[in-house]
């Protein structure tokens, strides 16, 4: 069933069946992996965050959540045990229906090793900063959203637990998932090894009858639980071709919304200075008050108003999406403008230069330092990790309001005129990630081609294997 939502009368109302105790086992273990009955989940879950989570997901916790990984009232997650049939009953049956379930930890991101690397590529992304890479993980993210809405939450499990390995993906708001680079920090490789890997089965058991259920005496000893077992099948390719549709979907939005991202780029700095202005005329000399900015944050409203008035119906995350694209195409400018600022320095030095240019390459190793510094000392806060929302323009804020200051060269560097060049760099890179966009359906044919390969071998092997069973029968 899709994520639990509270009915008029507090408890979850979209269960079909209120009284089913849903089991999952794989045909790949031994061991048999209880969820907590759905008995156990009405009710608003207490130990979810209150409030709208980063993801769009709503206050209450999914069925997702409880099947990928239960949580005892402690904290701690419940190991897979093999039990007899009366200990498994006993437990079941005690079951309390105002039981705490916790959603499971989010994933890792992205180790912070970049931060020492990104200067020394010749490329002008580096896989940290790659948008086709944010593309691929949010593409998994949404369709995994989708299936939990269309009332699959094993597909998702599997591709979260047994695939990538990884904690709560759904309610994970951050740039750079572990994931990625686990997979060498290749957009694709995610998608060719999911598609490699072979059919996968799994039994889902539900309890039709039992003390407690069905109109059963809860107390009688002598009543026996009757279970129904359905096999799910899960088809990886198949599950690879659905992402790639769902990627594809992004992209589409992603180009529209570079758009967006731009116009509001260009209203930073002249919201910044008539902000500063008007400050400045109220008498208190430009400072900035508790609970205002520094300038009107424009992005997040011109994304309001195009999903508001999109021809098509948008993707799950579409405004969360937005955000990190906003995010990530701020830390790329950032990785851009310093590896021009060192390449810079360098040539100077390898050239003669004269008096004037000397002073230009001081100038410029001066504000190379000072944002190397500004940057690597907040990008743990700003740009890694999971983040709330507006943490691009948090960092810009930050810098905005940075005083001048003199490094220890004893050059002036102005941190205003930093950000002006980030600002810059951030609508040069908007519009070349916008011609990566429209490629992404040519991408997407290498990709459609080793899907076809692969369900051809696999469809030979399978006839293969027949005829040899009915030339040994």
């Amino acid at each position: 069933p899709p994520r639990g939502q509270q009915g008029a009368n507090g408890n979850n109302d979209n269960w079909e069946k209120n009284d089913d105790v849903i089991r999952s086992s794989s045909n790949t273990s031994s061991s048999t992996n209880s969820s907590p009955s759905v008995n156990s989940l009405k009710g608003p879950f207490q130990n979810t965050p209150k409030g709208v989570v980063p993801s769009g997901r709503g206050p209450l916790g999914s069925y997702l959540d409880s099947v990928s990984s239960p949580r005892n009232p402690s904290g701690e997650s419940q190991q897979p045990t093999t039990t007899s049939p009366t200990e498994e009953e006993d437990s079941l049956d005690s079951a309390s229906t105002s039981r705490n379930v916790n959603m499971a930890d989010k994933p890792a991101s992205w180790s912070n090793t970049y931060l020492t690397k990104f200067l020394d590529t010749d490329n002008k992304d580096d896989a940290r900063t790659d948008i086709r890479n944010l593309l691929t993980q949010r593409s998994i993210q949404s369709f995994m959203r989708l299936l939990e809405e269309c009332r699959d939450p094993h597909s998702a499990k599997w591709i979260q637990q047994d695939f990538l390995q990884t904690g709560n993906l759904l309610d994970y708001h951050g740039t750079g998932a572990k994931f990625i680079q686990q997979f060498g920090g290749t957009w694709d490789l995610p998608l060719l090894s999911m598609m490699q890997q072979p059919p996968h089965q799994m039994i889902i058991s539900a309890k039709r009858r039992g003390r407690g259920h069905g109109g059963w005496s809860l107390n009688n000893p002598y009543l026996q639980e009757r279970w129904v077992e359905i096999p799910v099948d899960i088809d990886p390719s198949n599950l690879v071709t659905r992402i790639l549709s769902v990627r594809e979907q992004i992209a589409k939005e992603w180009d529209q919304d570079l758009d967006a991202l731009m116009v509001a780029n260009d209203m930073i700095l002249d919201s910044f200075f008539e902000e500063t202005k008007k400050k400045r005329s109220m008498g208190n000399g430009g400072s900035v008050s508790s609970g205002e900015g520094v300038f009107v944050r424009m992005a997040q409203n011109l994304i309001n108003d195009n999903s508001r008035f999109s021809v098509q119906v948008s993707s799950p995350f579409r405004r969360s999406n937005f955000d990190l694209l906003y995010n990530l195409c701020t830390q790329a400018a950032i990785h851009r403008l310093l590896r021009e600022k060192m390449k810079t320095g360098k040539a100077s030095e390898e050239g003669g230069v004269g008096v004037g240019i000397a002073a230009v390459r001081g100038e410029d190793d001066a504000s190379f330092v000072f944002l190397r510094d500004f940057y690597k000392g907040r990008a743990e806060e700003y740009f890694d990790g999971d983040l709330p929302f507006g943490r691009a323009d948090d960092f810009l804020e930050d810098l905005l309001e940075t005083s001048p200051y003199v490094i220890s060269s004893g050059l002036l560097v102005d941190p205003v005129g930093t950000a002006e060049e980030i600002i810059q760099m951030r609508c040069l890179v908007a519009q070349e990630w916008k011609t990566f966009m429209q490629r992404v359906p040519d991408d997407h044919m290498v990709l459609r081609q080793a899907l076809l390969s692969n369900q051809m071998n696999r469809s030979i092997q399978s006839s293969s294997d027949n005829e040899s069973v009915d030339g040994f029968q």
